[in-house]
């Protein structure tokens, strides 16, 4: 397998940068449109604390009724206080459009 495929993917379609922007846009419209969840979720202390490395990039094949589901999933590790706090994912078509975002906590 030619993992060097991959690491021209990351580079051709700036896939640590649309997280990076992909994240911040979800934290902040999570906030205004669910606030409750988002408070709940995140407490009350600051969001620029955060500090968002980068974690994982691979090509993802998923079956859905046998047939094939392919996309390459980058992923960020947000940290608070120097400890895994959640992890962020994009998933990208291979063409490098965005089609999904998610946020799971540790």
């Amino acid at each position: 397998m030619n993992t060097d495929l991959i690491k021209q993917f990351a580079i051709e379609h700036d896939c640590f940068n649309k997280s990076i922007s992909g994240f911040w846009n979800y934290v902040n419209s999570w906030k205004i449109e669910e606030p409750e969840e988002f408070y709940e979720a995140f407490n009350t202390f600051d969001l620029s604390s955060l500090v968002l490395e980068k974690w994982k990039i691979a090509l993802v094949v998923n079956y859905r009724y046998d047939e094939p589901i392919q996309y390459v999933q980058t992923m960020l590790n947000v940290v608070f206080q120097e400890k895994s706090f959640a992890e962020y994912r994009l998933l990208q078509k291979l063409n490098g459009d965005v089609m999904d975002d998610g946020l799971s906590f540790n």
